[in-house]
């Protein structure tokens, strides 16, 4: 006869089998796209709903030109637009932006998307909902559904004077915006991180001269002075890989990334998964080893996505257990 502390003692080993069972990516000819009310199309792409053994919800959602989403509140909601130019009426403030413009809408705050292209509009979505619903404080409230925009749905509409509100930090970090950091100044990057998470990164990444995983990084949501007051969810960088690169063998917690651009493959807990542009990657923690590399001929591109359950919480907090591992450097192309 067990007893609950039996069933403590199982936990770690129920994990990894329903780690090992659960999803570990997506093709977008896979997406099962949808009409609701807030959004003329949209696809669950990372979630516990459609397989994946995660601790957040990702989802895609297209504008068409002319046309707005719903206006609706509800928790945190991290945004990349991955095509398309529009703005965003935030707590009753515009903010413009076009492709590859990072969006972050606080908890609560009202909110809704315009397309103001000639082309659909696209946004990668990242929210906490599964976790909000745990602790009994999820909340969607939906004052307006998907329409066709009014000629004048804009015009009292003040313009953001900053993309950093006063009270809610920044909102928005366009492209031109976001720091590019070579991957052979990572390691110095790192090394100049006071807060917790980045002190938790393993050593060989957090040495000057050390290049990190990737061949270069757009720096968005994760770092100290980017202005972003994420509790929940975090797109954190955009992360590239030169053709023929590989980012080396390594361990953390959970991570998603998100292919916008290029083809190759990855090794997760020795299961090898193909990706090629429109594929979701999960990489379900902790201590996962894996490892990327690009077989295209062009460099490839990722948006990559770290819950702050990890960033702001347990890696910094469980690293005896559960220690950032590096195994090796990966390879760049001479």
């Amino acid at each position: 006869m067990t007893n609950f502390y039996d069933g403590w003692l199982q936990l770690a080993d129920n994990r990894r089998e329903q780690s090992g069972r659960a999803k570990k990516h997506i093709h977008e000819e896979e997406l099962q796209w949808v009409r609701t009310k807030q959004d003329y199309r949209t696809a669950l792409l990372c979630s516990r709903e459609n397989g994946f053994l995660t601790s957040g919800d990702i989802m895609l959602g297209e504008i068409p030109p002319r046309w707005n989403t719903g206006k609706h509140y509800h928790g945190e909601e991290a945004i990349y637009i991955t095509q398309g130019k529009g703005c965003s009426v935030i707590d009753g403030i515009r903010y413009d932006w076009e492709e590859d413009s990072c969006l972050f809408i606080p908890f609560g705050v009202v909110h809704q998307h315009f397309n103001l292209g000639e082309d659909t509009a696209r946004y990668f979505s990242v929210m906490a909902i599964a976790l909000e619903d745990f602790v009994g404080v999820a909340k969607f409230f939906q004052f307006e559904e998907a329409t066709e925009s009014h000629l004048h749905a804009l015009d009292n509409i003040p313009n953001a004077d900053s993309p950093i509100h006063p009270e809610l930090g920044r909102i928005i970090m366009r492209k031109e915006e976001a720091p590019l950091i070579a991957g052979n100044k990572m390691g110095e990057l790192w090394s100049k991180q006071t807060d917790e998470y980045s002190r938790s990164i393993a050593q060989e990444m957090r040495t000057p001269g050390a290049k990190g995983h990737r061949s270069k990084m757009v720096r968005l949501m994760r770092w100290e002075d980017s202005g972003f007051k994420a509790r929940e969810v975090e797109i954190s960088a955009i992360m590239y890989d030169s053709p023929g690169a590989n980012s080396g063998r390594h361990a953390h917690m959970e991570a998603i990334l998100y292919c916008l651009e290029g083809e190759g493959y990855s090794i997760v807990d020795n299961e090898r998964i193909d990706w090629k542009k429109g594929t979701l990657l999960h990489v379900p923690g902790p201590q996962t080893i894996h490892q990327h590399f690009n077989t295209g001929k062009i460099e490839d591109r990722f948006i990559r996505v770290n819950y702050t359950l990890r960033s702001k919480l347990f890696q910094a907090i469980a690293k005896r257990v559960f220690p950032y591992l590096y195994y090796e450097f990966g390879d760049e192309p001479e």
